[in-house]
């Protein structure tokens, strides 16, 4: 049996792996505003809103859904068997922290939903959880169970989430229509996602990344960004960023070390890079 919440800034992760021997409701009322993304791993969930004129979020097995509520009020329904979840609730500055100033270019008919205060969900019904996010799940999953909580890793693997699913925000037809990802287009951008995550202090270029899965460089490019949210490397550089940050406030190690640690033969350049993004010098954190 497993239920365990992580607590982050603005995040609250919730990981369920349980058996429910009969089915459980619950009433449910919150007057706050409500935004989650919910993975039903295993088994179901359905919400029902005393008012007729809310809207009602089923997520069924293997499925998943983004969702806000600016008022929660219904009935909550888990049905008995098996059940294994991972549940984001965040807060609406979460999410703008992640975009910064291009949050409502990119937020799309979730942002427009914020501004007028009504609800919204991203799928109708729940939609399949994809691979790259199912390998995903099973690292935080995994993360769960250990003693230790490296709130740094969840809050990159958060991100990650959000990034993929923000990718398809805006005009999901549209976006569908022109980019599909076969299941095996899918697990080569998950090999470049880890090949990246393995190569933090080396030099790789995308024409290496390409040659390795087989893919040439515009579509290994365009499907990184579909995937990801964001172009290659620039998912390179925030992995570089955020580990020398850690590596900043945890590690008794100077500059010039930590720039070589995550791919900087030159500190001076590592310290222009990491000012960019964070908007303050590396000497800072020291």
């Amino acid at each position: 049996m497993l239920n365990k919440r992580v607590y982050l800034d603005g995040v609250v992760i919730i990981i369920n792996d349980f058996n429910i021997n009969t089915p459980l409701i619950f009433d449910i009322k919150q007057d706050s505003p409500f935004i989650k993304l919910h993975f039903e791993i295993e088994g179901k969930i359905d919400f029902q809103p005393g008012n007729s004129n809310d809207i009602s979020i089923t997520i069924e097995d293997g499925q998943y859904n983004f969702f806000y509520l600016p008022v929660v009020d219904g009935v909550l329904n888990w049905q008995s068997g098996n059940r294994k979840s991972v549940e984001i609730e965040c807060s609406e500055n979460f999410i703008r922290k992640i975009f910064k100033n291009d949050f409502y270019k990119i937020s799309g008919l979730f942002g427009n939903a914020l501004r007028e205060k009504t609800a919204f969900k991203m799928w109708e019904k729940g939609e399949k959880i994809p691979k790259v996010l199912n390998n995903v799940l099973d690292k935080i999953i995994k993360n769960s169970q250990e003693k230790e909580t490296d709130l740094l890793y969840w809050e990159s693997e958060i991100i990650k989430i959000f990034l993929y699913m923000f990718s398809k925000i805006n005009d999901r037809k549209e976006i569908n229509s022109l980019v599909y990802l076969s299941g095996t287009e899918q697990e080569q951008i998950a090999k470049v996602e880890k090949t990246l995550q393995n190569n933090i202090q080396n030099s790789i270029t995308v024409e290496e990344l390409a040659l390795k899965i087989g893919m040439n460089r515009y579509k290994l490019n365009r499907n990184f960004k579909h995937v990801y949210g964001e172009p290659i490397f620039h998912y390179l550089t925030r992995l570089r960023m955020e580990k020398a940050k850690a590596m900043l406030t945890q590690k008794n190690m100077n500059i010039s070390e930590i720039a070589y640690e995550v791919g900087y033969k030159n500190p001076q350049h590592f310290t222009v890079a990491f000012k960019k993004y964070f908007g303050y010098v590396p000497s800072k954190l020291k």
